[in-house]
């Protein structure tokens, strides 16, 4: 060691000496050490002061700074924002914000790919502790996230041996392909179930070097599909060995054809997109601010026009004149509103209850009724019954549109009307003076349905829609004295919505390869009758069928006269009640 240009000099006390030469180090870094002189003859070498929250277990990993990480891709962003935290077993109130980027980088003088976690924000610090010490035990074998690095600045980072892929960033570059993500969601929950993780949809990674799957931290959203066909395969193809349409359409055919042929129905109705009202008719704004376009349509239990929920008004009688030529059990095309096709049984079955125990035994009856056996002893504060016609009219027509494709089957411009009706069933205050009756008898509610037209629909909510009987046929009604003595509740109509939903050609496309991959010929119903969906006749078909008939007069007797719901209204007919 030398001091360079140093004469008759003295060093004595604490002094601390920090010019030193001699030495050459070479691609080396030395940290944490001071030379202290205190008195002549004796040198000391210290350790610098260890940083307070020093941890061995972090000395088991390389510490890299952040200038050496280079980012090649960002896989996700997540933004987090926890009101609650596990501790001792017990979920105990918190907040947490921060965010959790992660992407694919490079180490400086390292040619090998990593996956990295970097956390932002008020909480970045403490979460990257906390998944410091998640993920570095290496002691659960759902886990094969394997740490090899950390980086602790003030954006600190871990750093992960091997390409990892959250599932969710996969599904976000296959879900407009409609075989891949379906695949890709059966997959998620076949892998996510075996593996035991809570969230199937989130917390899924894919090594894509050797296309084993983690658990890992939460990442992207991916929509996963319940079924249990993967689960029988000893040996199931990884998700990027199946992103191809033909590939996957022919490993479900061999695996579980008949399984999952309403699983795909059923995925196919969540690619419905809402139609503009406004749009379709030509008019570029309906009044609402900023020129947004209205998706949707509700109407005022106590009568009243429809209003959209942006704007609350209705400028334009082109729009009040189209919902009220539309008719909830028929598919349409374009804005003409040229049906394509008819409902043949009916929507009736679209009636719900969000309490099964309360309301059971839906049954239609003549008359236009449906029927409902009531349960007071299971019944809160309330209930409701739900009528929503999408899923019912949609099922059917995914199932057999491309018996259609004469009449715009597939095209942007099919659509069918979504409507949601819902009747609140509210518990009455119990009367002062009235007295329950301690064995009731059993109690029926009746539903009148709907009028045919939505034009008509005030007519509906301005008379009777719903009535108590002990009769099962609902031909005595209970008086309103005697509801009140046997505490029956009051149904009040709530809430009225409608809806235009289509689908995008390459979904109408996949059912067709399905179909025929099945061994369906498309041209017919009967992969819809496989799956029990109501059959749809062509609109063209009905009106000869109407003309043929002649129309009842009003003071002639039907079971169907004034409901379009009621499709078995004339026995051992094979005319569709709704050409009456």
């Amino acid at each position: 060691m030398e001091i360079t240009s140093a004469r008759d000099v003295a060093i004595s006390g604490s002094a601390t000496l920090s010019v030193v030469h001699r030495d050459q180090y070479n691609q080396m870094t030395v940290n944490n050490r001071t030379v202290h002189v205190r008195r002549p003859g004796r040198t000391v070498l210290k350790r610098a002061r260890k940083r307070r929250d020093s941890d061995p277990e972090y000395d088991q990993y390389r510490e890299v700074i952040r200038g050496d990480i280079h980012k090649l891709e960002q896989l996700s962003a997540v933004d987090v924002w926890d009101s609650w935290e596990r501790k001792d077993g017990q979920l105990v109130g918190t907040c947490h914000s921060y965010r959790r980027m992660i992407h694919q980088v490079r180490v400086y003088g390292d040619d090998r790919v990593f996956t990295s976690f970097s956390y932002h924000g008020r909480d970045a610090e403490k979460i990257w502790k906390e998944e410091f010490m998640k993920y570095s035990p290496a002691n659960d074998p759902a886990v094969l996230l394997q740490l090899f690095a950390i980086n602790r600045s003030k954006v600190p980072a871990l750093l992960f041996h091997d390409e990892w892929l959250p599932l969710g960033h996969l599904y976000e570059k296959v879900k407009v392909k409609f075989w891949e993500s379906f695949y890709l969601g059966i997959y998620a929950y076949t892998l996510g179930k075996k593996i035991g993780l809570e969230s199937y949809s989130f917390d899924l990674w894919l090594n894509s070097r050797t296309a084993l799957t983690s658990s890992g931290p939460r990442g992207p959203y991916v929509r996963c599909e319940p079924t249990e066909v993967l689960s029988k395969c000893e040996d199931i193809p990884s998700a990027l060995e199946m992103l191809d349409s033909n590939a996957c359409v022919e490993f479900l055919n061999k695996t579980g054809a008949r399984d999952l042929d309403l699983n795909v129905i059923q995925y196919a109705g969540h690619y419905a997109r809402p139609l503009s009202i406004g749009g379709l008719l030509g008019i570029d704004s309906l009044g609402c601010g900023g020129g947004a376009a209205p998706f949707c349509w509700e109407k005022n239990p106590s009568r009243g026009p429809w209003l959209s929920p942006i704007c609350k008004h209705i400028l334009h009688d082109e729009v009040r004149d189209f919902i009220g030529k539309l008719c909830p059990n028929a598919v349409y095309s374009g804005a003409q509103l040229g049906q394509i096709a008819l409902l043949e049984q009916g929507v009736a079955d679209s009636w719900e209850t969000l309490e099964p125990d309360v309301l059971f035994d839906k049954t239609l009856i003549g008359g236009g009724l449906m029927r409902f056996q009531f349960n007071n002893k299971n019944i809160g504060d309330s209930t409701s019954l739900v009528l929503y016609t999408g899923p019912t009219l949609g099922m059917a027509w995914l199932s057999q549109a491309a018996r259609f494709s004469e009449a715009s089957a597939g095209s942007s411009e099919a659509f069918i009307p979504c409507l949601v009706v819902q009747l609140n069933v509210e518990s009455q205050l119990e009367q002062p003076g009235i007295s329950t009756l301690e064995t009731p008898p059993t109690v029926y509610l009746f539903i009148q349905l709907p009028s045919p037209t939505l034009a008509d629909f005030d007519s509906w909510t301005s008379s009777q829609i719903s009535f108590w009987s002990f009769d099962k046929n609902g031909i005595s009604k209970i008086s309103e004295f005697e509801s009140k003595c046997m505490n029956l509740p009051n149904v009040v109509l709530s809430r009225v919505r409608l809806q235009l939903k289509s689908w995008p050609k390459h979904v109408y496309d996949a059912i067709h390869a399905w179909q025929i991959a099945r061994g369906f010929d498309p041209a017919t119903a009967d992969f819809a009758r496989s799956l029990n969906q109501p059959i749809l006749e062509p609109a063209v078909k009905q009106v000869i069928r109407f003309e043929g008939i002649g129309v009842p007069k009003e003071n002639e007797d039907s079971a169907s006269t004034g409901s379009w719901w009621s499709w078995s209204a004339i026995p051992q007919s094979d005319i569709s009640a709704f050409a009456i």
